[in-house]
């Protein structure tokens, strides 16, 4: 995202009480995150691990605590929270109250092919651009930024671009994290009705080729959705995880944030996903329905299974 005016680290200095180790002078005028560097630019690191995505870029500057300062390279702003400063000076230049999604009209920069059918009711923001023969069904909502290939389906009430559930804790309430980032959706993919698909935080949400998804899906920000993978309706895939190719989603599956799917993997119905998948599979989890007197029974012995093992390995 480019900023609204180019700033010194002098400025931010003096504006938000910051030390700065490096020259005062450095400017920056894009915010990137850490996983797609831009040149001039600021983001900021908070872990360890993260360090090396930053070295050997034409990054401006970095915003990190004072543990991690000293291991890098370039101009450093130093603060107790890096993510919070990170949050005020994008929201310096973003303001979602300008977006044309308040207006009727359809935004001019907008590059929409002559083949797209689009239903009523549906509302378009800008800097949208739609691929040949694709079809928005009534009451769809694209939000700015957005890239649709051709062929894409969207079936009614979904909406695709808007901001992601993200929140940081300052003196005990919370932050909304602005979402800068888009969302890119391939060729011939198929999006069901009253499905979500938040825009990336400061990149894209991304769903690739042929991925087919059903009713009622929450794709979370900074999602990626590889190609040819089918997904049932009621699955809720949470923030930065990355999905292969191939794959297939249950309904009612849930999949935790930050995990990676290889490809060809098939996630049977209700399955409670919380970690990385690196070899291709079947898999599944959870219990299948029982009477209630037998599932009740079964509860209470579960809550004993600790002292039993406990008690088995006593015996051995």
């Amino acid at each position: 995202m480019k900023l609204k005016k180019k700033y010194s680290l002098e400025e931010i200095s003096s504006k938000y009480n910051c030390k700065i180790l490096g020259d005062i002078n450095t400017t920056f005028e894009y915010v990137s995150s850490i996983f797609n560097i831009k040149d001039n630019a600021i983001t900021y690191v908070t872990d360890i691990k993260n360090v090396s995505y930053i070295e050997n870029t034409k990054l401006s500057c970095v915003i990190t605590n004072s543990k991690i300062a000293p291991m890098i390279k370039i101009p450093v702003i130093v603060c107790d929270n890096p993510q919070l400063l990170f949050i005020k000076i994008i929201k310096e230049s973003h303001d979602p109250s300008h977006s044309s999604m308040f207006s009727s009209k359809i935004d001019p920069c907008n590059s929409i092919d002559s083949s797209v059918v689009i239903g009523v009711n549906s509302v378009i923001g800008k800097n949208v651009n739609i691929g040949k023969s694709s079809i928005l069904y009534p009451n769809v909502t694209i939000h700015d930024n957005t890239i649709l290939g051709e062929n894409v389906i969207i079936q009614s009430g979904s909406v695709i671009g808007s901001d992601g559930f993200g929140l940081i804790e300052d003196d005990g309430s919370w932050v909304k994290v602005p979402h800068v980032g888009n969302v890119i959706i391939g060729n011939n993919v198929e999006i069901g009705a009253n499905t979500t698909i938040d825009k990336g935080t400061i990149d894209s949400t991304m769903i690739l080729e042929n991925v087919k998804i059903d009713n009622l899906v929450h794709v979370a920000h900074n999602v990626k959705i590889g190609q040819n993978t089918a997904i049932a309706a009621c699955v809720g895939i949470a923030g930065s995880t990355t999905i292969g190719r191939n794959c297939t989603i249950g309904g009612g599956s849930g999949l935790n944030g930050h995990i990676d799917i290889c490809d060809n993997v098939h996630i049977h119905g209700m399955t409670m996903v919380t970690k990385s998948i690196k070899e291709p599979g079947s898999y599944a989890s959870g219990t299948t329905v029982e009477p209630a007197s037998s599932w009740r029974k079964n509860q209470a012995r579960f809550k004993e299974l600790d002292l039993i093992a406990k008690l088995i390995k006593k015996k051995i």
